[in-house]
């Protein structure tokens, strides 16, 4: 799907609720189908009612399915045909990664929890996000805050035996997919064990699972390749706006909030 449908959304995600994401995750999933279908056949394949098609797309501000069908055909069209500006989505996906943190009302308890962790954790589900969180880790260094980077799955399972509900663990990922640790995360979950993930901007099971979210924004240029041009720039960018972010409440936790 075209690069105008993920802004809109964004531009709208507090309007959305999960039923909308639902929605809106199989349209982006299904472009070059869903351009064609009626509004009766997209609420069966998504398994809501027309009324509530009918909603999410006033939501984005359409008067109703006929005007937003007709926008996701000019967005697929114009996706096919029109020469990409790298440095206008770059700049879109940086606004839109740093409105997220502004957005979101659990940073300040998130960095008391870093402040009072017994042990801080972070694994990444990738070489690329392990190394985003490796650079996190250096930074709190300088403020006595130790993370303890966790170098795989298996690590992941051996060491949620130790972990207790004054522990903290954040997981970078670029999906938010946990089919690899379902299981752990569900024990870990079970045991009360604080966790923070930290994905792209979509309706994920990991995001699902976790009761704080980081979020940041990386669109997917390349759909056929499954090559993301935009790097782990925006991923960067949201942990060092939460070093930021902790540094300035550590500076005036004791004044007014």
């Amino acid at each position: 799907m075209g690069f105008k449908l993920d802004l809109i959304i964004n531009e709208n995600y507090s309007r959305l609720n999960a039923v909308d994401m639902h929605i809106l995750t199989y349209i982006q999933q299904n472009a070059h189908t869903c351009v064609s279908l009626s509004i009766a056949e997209l609420a069966r394949r998504c398994n809501v009612s027309t009324a509530t098609v009918l909603r999410t797309t006033q939501k984005l501000n359409f008067s109703g399915y006929s005007e937003f069908k007709y926008f996701l055909k000019d967005d697929e069209k114009k996706a096919g045909s029109e020469s990409i500006d790298m440095i206008e989505i770059l700049n879109q996906d940086v606004s839109q990664t740093i409105k997220f943190f502004q957005q979101n009302k659990y940073i300040r308890e998130i960095c008391r929890m870093i402040e009072t962790a017994g042990t801080i954790y972070a694994y990444g589900t990738g070489h690329g996000q392990r190394l985003m969180l490796q650079e996190v880790a250096r930074c709190f260094f300088n403020v006595n805050r130790k993370f303890i980077i966790i170098p795989s799955s298996t690590e992941l399972k051996i060491l949620k035996k130790y972990m207790s509900g004054q522990d903290l663990l954040f997981i970078a990922s670029w999906s938010g997919n946990i089919d690899k640790y379902r299981d752990t995360l569900l024990n870990l979950s079970v045991l009360g064990i604080p966790i923070i993930s930290i994905t792209s901007f979509n309706n994920n099971e990991l995001s699902a699972l976790s009761k704080y979210n980081l979020y940041f924004q990386s669109t997917h240029v390349d759909l056929d390749m499954n090559i993301n041009r935009s790097s782990y720039l925006t991923l960067h960018l949201v942990l060092h706006l939460l070093y930021d972010a902790y540094i300035d409440y550590s500076n005036h936790k004791d004044g007014s909030q």
